[in-house]
Parts: C-alpha cells; structure tokens; sequence
C-alpha cells in the first residue's frame, strides 16, 4: 500500500468518536432482528488462533463478552452501515482480544492499563499469528482507546467496539439492537454473571 492510498484508507474511515454526536448523524430507526447463522465469522488461521489464545487465558464469561461484542458490532454494521467498507475479519480479531488486558494471567504483571496492555499484546500475537501489521495496528488501537470516550474522531473498528462494549458493560443506545438479535447471541454465548467478573469483588 502506498503512502498516499493509505493515507486515504486512514481518513476514509475516520468517523466521529463521540456516540451521542455519531448517533444523531446516522438516523436511527428501528432496528431489524438478526439470527447468528446469519451473520459472518471468520474462519482464516489467524482467526482461530486468536480464539485458542485467547479463550485460555481469558475466564468464560469474558470470553463469551468477547463474542457477544462480535456478534453485536457485525449486526449493527450490516443493519445501518452498509456504506462502510468495514472489515469484519480485522473486528472479529478486535472483539476477541479486547479484553485480553484484564487475564488473570496478565493483569498483575505491569503498570500499563488492561487497555494499553492488550492493544500491544494483540499486536505482537496476531503478527505471530501472520497477520498484517497494518491489521494488526487497526486492532491494537481500537483496542487502546476503546474506553476512552472523548470528542474527536476514531476509526470505524474502534466506534464499534466503544459501541458495543458500552452497550455490554452499561446497557447504553439499545436502540441499535433488535431484542431478538440480542436474545439469539445471549443464548448462544451467556451472561454468566459478566459484570461481577469484569468489576470483580
């Protein structure tokens, strides 16, 4: 990729950051109900390697959070963002690795944020795993900055997954979401006292 294609690439996908102020430019309407078969996982090396990886370092529920953020962000992109030209495999390896900061098996060991931490560690492994270090950058800093909630623009990867999370973690902008759609991934990839697990006691 030349220096001036991806500098279009960059600010092609620059969209605005702040969710209230994203929300009101993209018309929002009722949402359209999804069933999982119906929508895309990838299935590369890479992305099989990544869940290996991380679904041993990571508890269940939070692994399952994971997915449910997967499942939630391709939904919404395919209901009200099909202009995008959003990649699904690179945030599929985002949601999978998002949390990977806050392993038990980490998280004790350095002064960096869960954040910081897990954005660098998802860069080094999916580069192990033969990503490229472009998609391996795009999820490093959508991960990094996917709790930081300022004004500004983002990445389309990162807007998701602030969107997705916020929804998991606060329960915030469930309009973007049919019940039935939730109800189909809460099925398949449960609760299991999530949040008790992510504040801890």
């Amino acid at each position: 990729m030349s220096s001036t294609q991806l500098a279009r690439e960059l600010a092609d996908s620059a969209v605005e950051r702040e969710i209230d102020r994203f929300l009101l430019q993209a018309n929002v309407r009722a949402p359209k109900p999804f069933d999982l078969a119906s929508i895309h996982v990838p299935s590369s090396v890479a992305a099989e390697n990544a869940v290996a990886y991380v679904k041993n370092h990571l508890e269940p529920s939070i692994f399952n959070h994971s997915n449910r953020v997967y499942y939630l962000g391709a939904a919404m992109v395919a209901d009200y963002l099909p202009q995008w030209n959003f990649d699904l495999d690179t945030y599929f390896l985002t949601s999978i690795f998002h949390d990977i900061g806050i392993s038990p098996d980490f998280q004790l060991k350095t002064p960096l944020s869960f954040e910081y931490w897990g954005g660098i560690h998802a860069r080094e492994k999916l580069v192990e795993f033969g990503v490229s270090q472009f998609q391996a950058d795009e999820v490093a800093e959508a991960i990094i900055r996917h709790t930081d909630m300022i004004d500004g623009k983002l990445r389309q990867n990162g807007v998701v997954l602030q969107m997705t999370t916020t929804l998991e973690v606060r329960g915030c902008n469930p309009q973007w979401f049919h019940s039935h759609t939730i109800d189909q991934i809460v099925k398949e990839f449960p609760r299991q006292g999530f949040k008790d697990v992510l504040l801890g006691p």
